[in-house]
């Protein structure tokens, strides 16, 4: 955000649905390059993500990092990732004891 002079930023809101979860990441994460040589991109990155399953953001965010050890030195740039779920099952309420 501080390179560019006048940065021009887009609002949005989504819904995300029990079981749903969102991922933002850095462009680290897209442009390291796999043992075979070519980038991952956001295809690459698609296709990693549609072969696991994740039960949360917990276990969403574990699952890169072994994708990012595995890329070991294919990851030269930084990478930034946050992950957010929605539950499938609530938590219980907490109840009161006396």
């Amino acid at each position: 955000m501080g390179l560019l002079p006048e940065p021009r930023f887009t609002q949005t809101s989504t819904h995300l649905a029990p079981g749903d979860a969102l991922l933002l990441y850095t462009d680290g994460l897209t442009e390291a390059r796999t043992p075979s040589g070519p980038m991952r991109q956001e295809e690459g990155l698609a296709a990693h993500l549609a072969a696991g399953t994740w039960d949360d953001a917990d276990d969403l965010v574990a699952g890169i990092r072994r994708l990012l050890d595995h890329l070991g030195t294919g990851v030269n740039d930084d990478t930034a990732l946050l992950a957010l779920s929605v539950p499938i099952h609530p938590p219980a309420p907490a109840q009161e004891t006396r």
